[in-house]
């Protein structure tokens, strides 16, 4: 579909831009997050990171199987419109968008603050705008999202490159910083005794304490919101689905690969900091933790501080970046979708950026990190990305259900089935656990966070009254309409098919046809017609077909096929007629050795029937042929 500005987006980015843009925003929270996370859940950090890691990965694999089947920038928007109307997916684009414009800021003025770090002389640089001052960190951080808007505004291959390029370098420094650790300094003794320390003992301003708990426990509540943040921004990648390469393929793989390498590099990074020294010290370090670790190092610690500083920088830059593409795709995806005004959804006739959008939001990120005021900027950024996480988790157990034909390149696993009124529904477990994780962070966010139980809301609330008065007085169109859904089809659809397989056939020939022939877009439903009037041993030969078949579909199963098996005995002809008529194949498959002899072949009773077959059905037969 082209956008208003005549252009359309491009398809320029690898599964390592992906996954760059995934890793991108998420891996550098770990150099905020870790003094921070500590700072109120103490000893047990370690805890708060390893549970709300669990969520991640269900985070992360939600993304790998929706966003190829819904190749869309949006992402959790899109999933929200199709699995309920305009307003649900509103509500979820509105909540990850005040993310994506916080993210902007937040690590543009943190790699201004890292940037001061290792150039101590620019701390006293201002900037005067008429009557209002701009200390340096402001002021620093303010260049750095003009050099990102440009960057994007001339296209996503030029920023993405960019960050696979911040990643690739931050992924080697980030390695050798953990290797190291462990084996010059890592002391197992003390990182097992400091997970004993349940949360900080002292009270912190930030914190809401409710009663009944204590400052620990409460410290440690407020943390784990905190360890939360450290996994924000996997949702990058879904954003760019439009702009991916084969998104069918690379953006599971880049979203696979998140899941695993981020968990793993907070996880590492938390214990190594609770081996080397006290959680304390590190919390104290809240504005540099990890140069703060490596400088306690007995080998290069000060040289690798250095680093490690510069790496930060990189880092936090990158997820500046990529949040700045979150939010441009987001609002051009709402715009298309009439969610928002649709002047945003203007794509570039040369460069097939978001133009609009990104200046817009380029512009207000900018006027955010003007203050340099980082608590403030951190205080609302969990609020957005736990409830588009929450609505992401629902999106992905109902369509499962709701659209069970739609082609999903790569499924979550294992799945709860249950039966009601006759129908099986499905529920990935992993999604279950992150969606119970994810709401119970939320909850707590909204209980022990004083300010942002107030801002949250407040931007929810003006987003649904803004959305309110756009659609019902400007567009004249309801506030719960599903026919923008028709903007967002699926990338393509399951097609059933019902192979007859020879009661006798090798089972090995049946699915050696089959995954030579065929990919994971079919459904696959193996039959065999013990016809009475052709076997002689009628139960000897289901018999034989039945563990034929089980055994074919044994190994196409786990090849990944969606496939089931039956034997039926009965009439052939009328067995067949049935499932062209009632059994909801699309096609009937017939194995043949050769081609030209299949239409011809009737040297014996089942060949007369199968030929019969092709005369009666011939637009709904497909012929395979069998290995030879």
């Amino acid at each position: 579909m082209e956008a208003s500005g005549g252009g359309r987006f491009k398809r320029e980015v690898g599964w390592f831009g992906a996954f760059s843009m995934g890793f991108g925003d998420v891996g550098a929270d770990v150099f905020i997050a870790l003094g921070v996370a500590m700072l109120y859940a103490g000893g047990a950090a370690f805890i708060a990171f390893a549970v709300t890691a669990i969520a991640y990965i269900a985070i992360s694999l939600s993304y790998a199987e929706l966003a190829p089947a819904y190749p869309y920038a949006g992402g959790v928007q899109v999933y929200s419109l199709r699995a309920w109307n305009t307003l649900g997916s509103f509500i979820a684009g509105w909540a990850i968008l005040l993310d994506y414009v916080l993210c902007l800021s937040l690590f543009a003025t943190a790699a201004a603050g890292y940037f001061k770090f290792l150039i101590p002389q620019v701390k006293d640089l201002a900037l005067q705008l008429g009557p209002i001052t701009v200390g340096s960190l402001g002021a620093m951080a303010a260049a750095i999202v003009l050099l990102l808007v440009a960057l994007n505004y001339f296209g996503i291959k030029y920023s993405a490159g960019v960050v696979a390029g911040i990643v690739a370098f931050g992924l080697i420094v980030q390695s050798v910083v953990i290797v190291l650790g462990f084996l010059t300094a890592f002391d197992p003794a003390r990182f097992a005794s400091q997970l004993l320390v349940v949360g900080n003992p002292e009270p912190q301003n930030e914190v809401s304490y409710p009663p009944g708990l204590g400052f620990p426990e409460s410290n440690f509540l407020y943390g784990l919101t905190i360890a939360m943040a450290s996994y924000i921004g996997v949702e990058s990648i879904a954003q760019a689905a439009e702009e991916t390469r084969r998104p069918h393929r690379w953006i599971p793989r880049a979203t696979m690969l998140c899941a695993i390498a981020v968990p793993l590099f907070v996880l590492l990074f938390s214990s190594l900091a609770l081996g080397v020294t006290d959680w304390w010290m590190i919390a104290a370090a809240i504005e540099n933790p990890v140069a703060a670790l490596v400088s306690m190092y007995r080998i290069l610690g000060p040289e690798l501080a250095v680093l490690v500083s510069l790496t930060a920088i990189i880092l936090t830059t990158a997820s500046s970046n990529t949040g700045l593409i979150g939010v441009t795709r987001l609002a051009a995806s709402m715009g298309k979708l009439g969610l928002l005004p649709h002047w945003l959804y203007a794509i570039h006739r040369r460069y097939g950026t978001p133009t609009r959008a990104i200046i817009l939001f380029g512009v207000i990120g900018l006027l955010l990190t003007l203050p340099g005021d980082i608590p403030f900027l951190a205080s609302l950024y969990n609020f957005g990305a736990s409830l588009s996480y929450i609505m992401l988790l629902l999106s992905l157990i109902i369509l499962r259900n709701k659209e069970p034909n739609v082609y999903r390149p790569w499924k979550m696993n294992p799945t709860l089935r249950l039966k009601r009124r006759g129908r099986v529904y499905e529920i990935p477990l992993l999604s279950l656990i992150g969606l119970i994780i994810v709401s119970a962070i939320f909850t707590l966010f909204l209980l022990l966070h004083s300010l942002g139980r107030i801002l949250g809301p407040v931007w929810m609330a003006a987003g649904v009254a803004g959305f309110y008065i756009y659609r019902r007085h400007f567009l004249k169109r309801p506030v719960r309409s599903v026919e923008e859904q028709a903007l967002a089809l699926p990338a393509g659809y399951l097609m059933r098919l019902t192979v007859l397989v020879r009661p006798q056939e090798d089972p090995r020939t049946v699915e050696e046809a089959l995954r030579h022939s065929l990919d994971k877009r079919f459904s696959l439903k193996l039959l065999s017609i013990v016809d009475p009037e052709i076997e002689d041993d009628v139960e000897g030969a289901r018999l034989e077909a039945e563990k034929n078949l089980e055994e074919a579909r044994r190994v196409l199963a786990s090849s990944g096929f969606e496939v089931e098996h039956e034997v039926r005995v009965g009439s052939y002809d009328e067995v067949v007629d049935w499932e062209v008529e009632k059994g909801g194949s699309d096609f009937i498959v017939l194995l043949v050795r050769r081609f030209e002899k299949a239409v011809l072949e009737k040297e014996s009773v089942l060949d007369s029937k199968i030929h019969s077959v092709l005369v009666k059905h011939p637009a709904r037969v497909m012929l395979l042929r069998k290995p030879t």
